[in-house]
């Protein structure tokens, strides 16, 4: 067994995508500063040599500055990075924003607004275009590294972790940061009974004051309260809100405050909670990608709950600003500090899974296996999980209220249609999903919408 020879010679970790200026830092710092990790090979990996090069310098000087003691390699063959590979981390994507913006105005042409990344019918081109790139590198882990363990954070999660489970052999956990959303969610609307400074502005926004504020609040708040979730990806609800020191059930006083509090803020997220009696997780800007309220162009009803879209300009300057940043911390070639990355926790999950210690995590995405009662046992949830000597396992979660679960069915079917019109190349499951979707209320679009991607 792979981990059990890993356990007697220095463990390989590659990372895929590895020159990403948004994911590459957090994960290599991350890496770089678990001592449970200490002495592993890390091993990058991107077809953007210049990036990757990049990225590599920058894993030498976060080493140096206070990270474990690891070895980085780096290289754009693939077959190099992956041979003997126990865990490989992967994010990927072709064109991500270039090619989502043109998903949305598409659908926006048939009279869909919609945000166009894990639901709605902009998700199922956002999951082929990446299953073109992840499945050739999942057969290329079947040749030089089976018995490894790949954690993937491409989106759509759910439906990339369902492909990879039904079309390959590759032992896959799908892994999100989402939740960190409810957590400030809950800060802001408990600020004050939990001690929070309260962001600048209710109204979240695509910028960086209304991001840094988001990703505080989460943190004051995760080290106070406790968040029990569970779903699908992009879509999971809270069960229960805790204290952490307490134990005290939180949920009754969010119950009280959401109806008070200003009508600004997450207001599709506080009317669905109103409408199902449990709290949606993921915020309104996701929200809205598996629900049927705020697509109608005619209806305006984007406009009125004022859901928020990915602001693509913002994200460019960011990307050019953080480019701009690694360049500079290289060429000044001094140490890095590990711990000014936000964590993405992948270095939790790999030090468990390598090291075969117990480990425990807020949301994973796995194959259900009966984590979720009422949903198919072979789909791919979000739960809270166990990582045990033998893999991961969800938590058990029981039931969720029924008419969530039915929200859910529908995504898991619509899911398990788009992955398997895809791969086998079936137009007529990828209409299916299409129809399916509750975006689409006329019976025309489905095919419409679908031969405008096609000549695109």
């Amino acid at each position: 067994m792979a981990l059990l020879g890993a356990l007697m010679r220095r463990a390989k970790i590659v990372v895929i995508g590895a020159g990403s200026a948004a994911f590459g830092p957090s994960v290599i710092a991350g890496i770089a500063s678990n001592p449970e990790l200490a002495n592993i090979e890390l091993f990058l990996h991107d077809v953007d040599s210049k990036a990757l090069d990049r990225m590599a310098a920058f894993a030498d000087l976060v080493i140096q500055g206070g990270g474990v003691p690891i070895t980085v390699a780096h290289s754009t063959e693939l077959s190099r990075a992956l041979d003997g590979a126990d865990c490989v981390v992967l994010a990927v994507a072709a064109h991500r924003e270039r090619t989502w913006a043109r998903d949305r105005a598409l659908a926006l042409e048939h009279g869909i607004v919609h945000y166009a990344e894990n639901g709605g019918p902009g998700a199922i081109f956002h999951t082929a275009r990446n299953l073109e790139l992840i499945l050739p590198i999942a057969r290329e882990m079947e040749r030089c590294c089976p018995e490894s363990w790949l954690l993937n954070y491409t989106n759509p999660v759910a439906r990339i972790c369902t492909a990879l489970k039904r079309y390959t052999k590759i032992r896959t956990i799908g892994i999100c940061h989402q939740l960190s959303f409810a957590y400030y969610m809950v800060g802001v609307l408990l600020g004050d009974e939990l001690g929070i400074e309260p962001p600048v502005t209710a109204r979240f926004r695509w910028n960086d004051q209304s991001i840094a504020e988001s990703h505080r609040i989460a943190a004051e708040t995760q080290a106070k309260v406790s968040i029990r979730a569970a779903g699908i990806n992009h879509f999971t609800w809270a069960l229960s809100i805790t204290g952490r020191e307490d134990g005290r059930d939180l949920y009754p006083l969010l119950n009280e405050r959401i109806k008070l509090f200003d009508p600004g803020f997450e207001p599709l997220t506080r009317r669905v909670h109103r409408l199902f009696g449990m709290f949606p997780v993921p915020g309104d800007s996701h929200l809205v990608e598996s629900l049927p309220y705020t697509h109608n162009v005619a209806r305006a009803s984007w406009d009125r709950y004022d859901i928020q879209m990915y602001d693509f300009d913002w994200a460019k300057r960011g990307r050019l600003a953080s480019i701009s940043a690694l360049d500079a911390m290289v060429a000044e070639g001094g140490p890095i500090k590990p711990g000014a990355f936000e964590s993405e926790r992948a270095e939790l999950v790999l030090a468990a899974l390598i090291n075969r210690t117990l480990y425990l995590d807020e949301a994973l995405n796995l194959p259900n296996a009966g984590a979720i009662t009422n949903l198919p046992h072979d789909a791919i949830v979000e739960t809270p999980a166990a990582i045990l000597a033998d893999g991961p396992h969800g938590v058990s979660c029981g039931a969720l209220p029924e008419s969530i679960a039915e929200l859910c069915r529908r995504q898991c079917r619509i899911a398990e249609l788009c992955v398997r019109g895809i791969v086998e190349q079936r137009r007529e499951w990828l209409i299916e999903a299409l129809a399916l979707d509750p975006m689409i209320d006329d019976p025309d679009l489905p095919e419409a919408l679908l031969h405008s991607f096609e000549r695109k």
